[in-house]
């Protein structure tokens, strides 16, 4: 073997070693449904007026429960942490929780914050996001303070 292959054979190798694996969540990636994945970006700047804080009935944490199991990888470990609601200023509910769950390897991998709207009766949820680190756990905290919840 050459020097400039070794070289290089080397050089591959400490890359290899700063390649960032990623987490193996507990958790598969959400997507809305297409009514509303499809409806434009809000536009850069607009703001989130805070909701009034309510209490969520018990059919609606059961639909909150029920939907964000759906977008765990084991459902049935899932468990749940607080669970808030504000009702926004046209009737909507937003929902901010926290879940945790087994991922593939069979470990919990710590509580994700997640948040979603809550439409009609009976109670339907739609989960908007749920995060375990970076950006958008960033973001989903910044969703349920401008809101209010937190």
């Amino acid at each position: 073997m050459s020097a400039k292959a070794k070289a290089a054979l080397a050089l591959a190798g400490l890359l290899a070693g700063c390649v960032q694996q990623q987490p193996d969540l507990a958790y598969l990636p959400v997507s809305l449904p297409s009514a509303y994945s499809d409806l434009p970006h809000a536009p850069a700047g607009t703001g989130i007026e805070p909701g009034i804080p309510i209490k969520l009935e018990p059919r609606q944490q059961e639909a909150v429960v029920a939907e964000v199991r759906k977008w765990m990888k084991e459902p049935e470990t899932s468990w749940f942490g607080p669970m808030n609601a504000v009702m926004m200023k046209h009737g909507q509910i937003v929902v901010c929780g926290e879940v945790n769950g087994r991922n593939s390897a069979g470990a919990y991998s710590g509580m994700a914050p997640f948040v979603g709207i809550m439409l009609g009766k009976p109670p339907a949820f739609i989960v908007i996001s749920i995060a375990q680190s970076g950006p958008p756990r960033t973001e989903i905290q910044a969703i349920c303070q401008q809101s209010g919840i937190f």
